[in-house]
């Protein structure tokens, strides 16, 4: 629903698909469990794609637009959660233009913005509500940055569009963990804790964690031993059968 047609290319999902919990096999059972909803489409270039059939208003809206106040929602001036890390030190002049921008009128990422100048910070504005919205439809409020690389027609963004995560980093945090650059929303993590786990969440964590005490059960030879126990109970209990 964030995008131009109401549609995206398989490749373009495939980078997203397991930030977004997607099953393996997306491409064929979204369109084949709800016919009503999703369908398969060829684009021109040839590629495949899942095109949503029907447009559900009561769905096109932001979170922004759930959790913002009374008061804002009328005046259509809502303003992101903003959050620095202890001894970020943004300059006066910085601050004063942060609280300015807030003030600007707030476009929905679900409404069609061509009637906005992209020059302007109101574009701008529109645009960290895009990625706004986008983070919060992953799992655990982040993404890399080359996942998104290919979104600017399908979500209708200007040139350079990236520029707003380092633009606004009291919305957005670049990660440079492992040499990878990803894109972290701010408001989903509380002290490194993430907020809201999906149950898919709890379910990565716990296999996560059952791998890495297979990892470490293994380089210390205690699989080993198990083995050879087993193998060494196997033995007796034949030999009894055998002459006991």
């Amino acid at each position: 629903m964030l995008t131009k047609d109401r549609s995206l290319p398989f490749q373009t999902i495939d980078q997203l698909k397991w930030d977004l919990g997607l099953p393996y096999h997306y491409h064929d059972s979204l369109a084949l469990h709800h016919p009503d909803k999703f369908c398969l489409i060829r684009f021109p270039d040839d590629r495949l794609g899942l095109k949503l059939r029907i447009w559900d208003d009561q769905l096109a809206v932001s979170q922004l637009q759930r959790k913002a106040p009374q008061k804002e929602l009328e005046h259509g001036c809502l303003k992101f959660p903003v959050g620095f890390t202890r001894g970020f030190g943004l300059k006066r002049k910085s601050m004063v233009w942060l609280e300015e921008w807030q003030k600007l009128p707030y476009t929905s990422p679900y409404v069609d913005p061509s009637c906005l100048d992209v020059r302007t910070d109101v574009s701008e504005k529109r645009i960290v509500g895009v990625f706004h919205e986008l983070l919060h439809l992953t799992l655990e409020k982040m993404t890399e940055r080359k996942n998104v690389s290919n979104l600017r027609t399908s979500l209708r963004l200007p040139q350079k569009f990236t520029k707003v995560f380092e633009r606004h980093p009291g919305v957005f945090y670049i990660s440079k963990k492992c040499d990878t650059q990803t894109v972290v929303l701010r408001e989903g993590y509380d002290r490194g804790e993430l907020q809201e786990k999906h149950p898919l969440v709890y379910v990565r964590v716990k296999y996560a964690r059952l791998m890495k005490r297979g990892f470490l059960e293994r380089s210390m030879g205690l699989h080993k031993k198990s083995e050879e126990t087993v193998e060494e109970e196997g033995i007796i209990n034949n030999h009894q059968r055998l002459y006991g």
